[in-house]
């Protein structure tokens, strides 16, 4: 095996960047991701469980459900409610208990939408792995301490926020009502230097007053997974669908954030900024109020607010049912007759490490497969217990191909490069780049072999 430094030429290191493109199609409260059909299999109606995004690692395909059965070694026992097998069950984590007290944290992941977000007493969270604290203490030595599946997926999420910046409650206003909103109040601040409408308080003679915490909000959130680093600015485009015909657009055509509507044309609001983007946040902001069409909706079912409850469709009603808590079962069906469509482009970087490895004439032209010898020859020409001796005489196979049968054509010396191993500075083995033909390399060529390296 040859080995060699790398050259100061040798070693490139850049960024590679790149705008994936994303689009979000919700209709009859269902997300579509990049306009991919949900898909049933034979043990779920939605085989990546993504909601209309994507399975991180996709490790449920197809899975039964929550219904878990783990075969505990003998002895064991599991603290599973389950008692019947379970065809198809989820990967799921778990420990064994034992005397170096092993369990799992909880992690939180979401709120508990079944109720009003102010109140103190709903707000639950559940997350991929349960709190076992309180069984860890219970349970003998031995038995297998239990976790929910391995769900981790992503999709976008809108939340209605009615007069934004109220508090839950009036006494403990130090939980407000709607915290995704506060959490965005110093960066909305921040940006203000972008374009004033960023700003929770305004006013001027051109652009009119208004306060956010009194304003109807509607929040579009966008998970990190799908734009990198930030939403490339300009790229977002938002569009509200009546049985089919467009009769609102928005984009950012002055690239700074605001959301302007741009279409159709002649539509009732059509150049007013009907909300913000925060870019590197990954959210839209839409406070346009305005109406878009004449027919009537209920995006909050029977027995709701009435400011949701068979509205005319506007901004605020953008995206309803995209992970909202709106489902078809709740809402009237002349709900369904409205689309939205969202899309914009990612901006991710990466870092590549581009490594040239070369095989000048007269290198690399030796191997340590035994093949590369002529078979059948004598190897070790003394051997003792004080003496070791290998045969000086090796005679390495021709592999020149020869275009006479019976005739063997004129020995080189040559090798086929299968893999190239990459060594640290203490020569120790950290990485193996492998060919997927073997490269054949002559005693007289200069072969260069370039490796790619994304970080």
């Amino acid at each position: 095996m040859s080995l060699k430094k790398f050259g100061r030429s040798d070693i490139i290191r850049n960024a590679m960047r790149a705008y994936p493109h994303n689009s979000f199609f919700i209709y009859s409260s269902s997300v579509y991701y990049d306009h991919r059909p949900i898909e049933s299999g034979s043990f779920s109606d939605d085989i990546l469980s993504a909601s209309g995004g994507i399975s991180l690692f996709e490790y449920n395909i197809d899975k039964s459900g929550s219904t878990r059965f783990l075969d505990e070694p003998s002895g064991r026992t599991s603290l599973s409610s389950s008692t019947a097998l379970d065809p198809n069950p989820p990967i799921i984590p778990f420990v064994y208990k034992s005397s170096v007290k092993q369990y799992l944290k909880s992690t939180p992941r979401s709120r508990n939408m079944s109720g009003e977000p102010g109140d103190p007493s709903i707000i639950n969270v559940s997350g991929p792995m349960q709190e076992v604290s309180d069984d860890y203490v219970f349970v003998p030595i031995g038995s297998a301490l239990t976790g929910s599946s391995y769900s981790l997926t992503s999709s976008i999420t809108r939340e209605l926020m009615l007069t934004a910046g109220t508090t839950g409650s009036e006494v403990d206003i130090a939980r407000p009502k709607y915290r995704h909103y506060h959490s965005l109040k110093n960066s909305l601040n921040f940006y203000g230097g972008r374009s004033p409408h960023y700003l929770v308080n305004y006013s001027d003679n051109i652009n009119g007053e208004w306060n956010k915490d009194e304003q109807d909000i509607n929040l579009i959130s966008v998970p990190k997974i799908f734009y990198g680093s930030r939403i490339k600015p300009g790229s977002l485009s938002l569009k509200f669908y009546i049985t089919g015909t467009l009769v609102g657009e928005l984009q950012d055509t002055k690239y700074n954030g605001e959301l302007i509507q741009v279409g159709p044309p002649g539509s009732n609001g059509s150049g007013s900024v009907a909300g913000v983007a925060l870019y590197e946040e990954g959210f839209a902001l839409l406070t346009g109020s305005w109406k878009l069409t004449d027919q009537a909706f209920d995006f909050g079912g029977s027995g709701g607010d009435p400011r949701i409850d068979f509205i005319t469709g506007s901004w605020l009603y953008f995206a309803a049912g995209g992970n909202d808590g709106i489902s078809g079962s709740t809402v009237a069906a002349a709900t369904t007759s409205a689309s939205f469509d969202m899309s914009f482009r990612g901006h991710t970087e990466t870092q590549v490490l581009t490594m040239y490895a070369h095989a000048r004439r007269g290198e690399a032209n030796y191997s340590n497969n035994p093949t590369f010898l002529t078979h059948g020859q004598t190897k070790v020409s003394v051997s003792s217990s004080n003496m070791y001796i290998e045969s000086d005489s090796q005679t390495i196979k021709n592999t020149v191909s020869s275009s006479f049968d019976g005739f063997e054509a004129a020995f080189e010396r040559q090798v086929y490069v299968s893999r190239v191993a990459i060594y640290d500075d203490d020569k120790k083995l950290i990485g193996i780049a492998t060919l997927s033909n073997p490269v054949l390399k002559k005693e007289a060529q200069d072969l260069s072999f370039k490796l790619k390296l994304d970080l």
